[in-house]
């Protein structure tokens, strides 16, 4: 008998990108799924991916935009530095109500899914000491041991954050990042060059059938489309980044 997990990330604010996935999950034979975190920030529709969210019972972990949302005048403390992503998060904080950020609220530092005997899934957002720390295909071992307290039965961790999919080894675990649902980048955002958006929803699938382990990285489209018109006929504060974008996607170029 498999264990299926679906495990998404970084919605930021992207209805579309969330409802494609949510739609692809329901033809996988999912048994659950988790968020890791950042869920309204960035996008045009906070509230529509916060009520998705719940209506799918899904379980969250607590993001560095949701630790901004909860506590905006530090944002900087939380990586979210710059007059229009600092503003962005007063943008998204005018849209929730008191029932959103109660829920916001409940989202956990970490999540320790049990797979199989002594094996146990490891979620986070950044990492799991931080929500701004960051793995990346070329974090060294001696950096993976300090940001991650590993057990011989953690046999996979997983995070998000850099908005960049990932499948490494360390040891005996397995380390991936999901990617992002709503703001896939092309690179991660904390090395050169500057980041450029990806027009697909990203999500991961990890199974576990006895003690066998599989993951499974995924890429699917969107309606791209009615994202950009929503953006575009908004007043959202990071509308000149998402502007630039879609002009170089639209234009087929690459960076």
């Amino acid at each position: 008998m498999a264990n299926r997990i679906a495990i998404i990330s970084d919605i930021h604010g992207n209805a579309q990108a969330l409802e494609a996935v949510l739609l692809d999950i329901g033809k996988k034979d999912i048994d659950s799924i988790i968020c890791l975190g950042d869920v309204a920030t960035f996008g045009p529709s906070p509230c529509e991916t916060i009520q998705m969210i719940q209506k799918y019972n899904i379980s969250c972990v607590m993001g560095n935009h949701e630790e901004a949302l909860l506590d905006p005048e530090r944002a900087s403390d939380y990586a979210i530095d710059g007059e229009a992503l600092q503003n962005s998060i007063y943008w998204c904080l005018n849209k929730l109500d008191e029932k959103d950020i109660s829920f916001i609220k409940s989202f956990k530092k970490t999540l320790h899914v049990a797979l199989h005997d002594e094996m146990n899934l490891l979620c986070y957002h950044g990492s799991p000491e931080s929500t701004t720390g960051s793995i990346l295909p070329t974090t060294t071992p001696e950096e993976l041991d300090s940001l991650i307290s590993f057990s011989h039965s953690i046999k996979i961790a997983i995070g998000g954050h850099t908005h960049f999919q990932m499948y490494r080894k360390h040891r005996e675990t397995i380390i991936v990042n999901a990617g992002s649902v709503g703001c896939a980048f092309m690179n991660p955002f904390l090395s050169p060059p500057v980041p450029s958006y990806l027009p697909v929803a990203e999500y991961a699938i990890i199974e576990i059938r006895q003690k066998n382990i599989s993951v499974e990285l995924k890429s699917i489209e969107f309606d791209f489309l009615k994202f950009q018109s929503l953006i575009l006929q908004s007043d959202i504060p990071l509308k000149g980044w998402w502007e630039g974008e879609f002009n170089r996607i639209n234009r087929g170029l690459d960076f």
